[in-house]
């Protein structure tokens, strides 16, 4: 297995997966719309981490803007994650990263944490004015 980076863009985070390290990072803004498959494409790729039973797997997310539609994809990203958990017993480590001032963007690291029941840390970071949560689109 190799690692991976996939460029972030003005609607998807960058993705990289640094299989040395057992560490996956996404940064930037996340406003996917309802049939992007960004999120579906690392939901997949989770499998294949799964071939190589890590003992730890350290995520962390670095969101500037989420939209409805990238919440509920990382909501299943992180169950699949959850699977990989349960099933091969690996040490999941979550690091939700929000700027001080962005609550919304702590609120939905919060309800991730309560939807996948698995400990989420959040972490606040430097002062940001950037929206956090956009509603411009439906489930």
């Amino acid at each position: 297995m190799k690692s991976i980076f996939i460029q972030g863009t003005e609607n998807t985070p960058e993705f990289i997966f640094d299989v040395e390290n057992l560490y996956i990072a996404l940064t930037g803004h996340s406003k996917i719309k309802k049939n992007n498959v960004f999120y579906q494409e690392l939901t997949e790729y989770i499998e294949e981490i799964e071939k190589i039973a890590p003992i730890r797997l350290e995520i962390e997310f670095n969101l500037n803007t989420i939209c409805r539609n990238s919440k509920r994809a990382i909501l299943f990203f992180l169950l699949r994650v959850k699977e990989i958990q349960m099933n091969i017993k690996t040490k999941v480590i979550i690091n939700w990263l929000y700027k001080h001032n962005n609550d919304l963007v702590k609120v939905i690291g919060e309800d991730l944490e309560y939807m996948i029941m698995i400990p989420i840390q959040l972490k606040p970071i430097e002062k940001d004015s950037s929206p956090a949560f956009e509603l411009e689109e439906s489930f």
